[in-house]
């Protein structure tokens, strides 16, 4: 028979009589028994063994589980590690903690005891995120693209293969143009250019007035004097910024002899490392607001001349040493250790002269990143009160 009581309404009733249904005799039970039925629509041997069941609420007691290993004091400083470093995630900032400790300690920014070290060293990647989980829930459009096809040269500049570079060789730079131009692409708007190394991750950004090519080649001249070791190949897209005969001249000039290449068009992957550096260190740091006053270009260059020496002697990356083969049952890629690109640079042996060496060092002994990412935040504190999406 149809019956509309819930399962708990149901509950409630036998709970109600139980205690009656059990004292009764056979007759007093039987008709208990047809009134409940009636009543819920229980089939009959269903409610017997309900009636005769335990109906009194469970009660589970928590298990105590294991003492926590990391006090208060120490997930506090592991988030204030987690804010110098600026939100990087567990597997880039484990391998890093051990280096990060000794440069605040010789900042004077904060002062570990031997027990809080030991166990900020040892944490895991995985312990990392997890104790950071609840800092990250409590601290918590797309732009467009603006390259356009350059015609010229295209036959003489080659599409890049694995013959024309050596990725395990600093001096290899892929390039890239990132526009300012917030909803709209009318009217006049700046752009970065960014150029990372794909054996070390090193990476520059240089604020443009516009993409000529005049403009890129006057910065091509200021990161070669940048660079701690020379350019020995660039590869850039397929806009008409960089497909021309001034960068191709520049390229090919008796003194540099630098290898120029471009990507296939339309395939961003050609260009993943310098991709991924346009989201995580242009469109991090500036987002997708507009910028086009004389205002913007001068804190957004010296953001960049800060977050020069931030980004490339505080920030550790990973490179991928295996990538997923589904043949083999590899799944996911396998990275080494994280390193920042100045200790990258320092391992590669003849790549740098001993004076390029010193003078590596005495800046990284020099640098506080504390300060450092304090002024760069206060900067774009500024520049974002005065940046926005307008259109012209």
């Amino acid at each position: 028979m149809g019956n509309k009581m819930s399962k708990k309404s149901r509950l409630e009733l036998a709970t109600q009589i139980q205690s009656r249904y059990l004292k009764a005799n056979k007759a007093a039970k039987e008709k208990i028994l047809d009134e409940f039925v009636e009543s819920t629509g229980y089939h009959r041997k269903t409610a017997i063994r309900l009636l005769h069941s335990d109906l009194r609420p469970k009660t589970f007691k928590k298990r105590p589980g294991r003492k926590k290993k990391y006090p208060r004091e120490i997930i506090e400083k592991l988030e204030r590690l987690y804010e110098i470093s600026n939100y990087i995630c567990g597997q880039r900032l484990q391998p890093y903690i051990s280096e990060l400790i000794d440069i605040l300690e010789r900042c004077n920014e904060m002062y570990f005891t031997s027990e809080e070290k030991r166990l900020l060293i040892e944490m895991s990647s995985a312990t990392i995120n997890r104790n950071l989980r609840e800092y990250k829930k409590n601290h918590q459009g797309k732009g467009k693209t603006m390259t356009k096809p350059g015609g010229l040269l295209k036959k003489q500049i080659a599409i890049r293969t694995g013959m024309d570079w050596d990725d395990n060789r600093p001096g290899f730079l892929e390039i890239d143009l990132v526009a300012h131009c917030g909803q709209s692409a009318a009217g006049a708007f700046f752009y970065t250019l960014t150029a990372t190394d794909v054996c070390t991750g090193w990476t520059d950004n240089f604020i443009l007035r516009n993409k000529s090519k005049e403009a890129v080649v006057e910065v091509m001249t200021l990161l070669e004097s940048l660079l701690p070791y020379p350019i020995l190949g660039i590869d850039s897209d397929n806009g008409s910024e960089f497909i021309n005969h001034l960068l191709f001249d520049y390229c090919n000039n008796q003194e540099r002899k630098i290898i120029f290449t471009r990507s296939r068009p339309y395939r961003k992957n050609d260009q993943a490392h310098v991709e991924q550096k346009n989201w995580a260190v242009v469109r991090r740091l500036l987002g997708y607001n507009r910028f086009y006053t004389p205002d913007h270009f001068s804190l957004i260059q010296r953001i960049y001349q800060l977050n020069h020496v931030f980004n490339n002697f505080f920030q550790p990356v990973r490179k991928t040493i295996a990538r997923p083969d589904k043949d083999a049952g590899v799944f996911s890629p396998k990275y080494e250790s994280a390193k920042t690109p100045y200790r990258r640079i320092l391992l590669q042996s003849g790549v740098l002269s001993i004076p390029k060496k010193a003078s590596l060092v005495n800046l990284y002994i020099a640098s506080n990143p504390v300060k450092i990412l304090a002024e760069i935040n206060d900067l774009l504190r500024i520049l974002a009160e005065t940046s926005s999406y307008q259109t012209k």
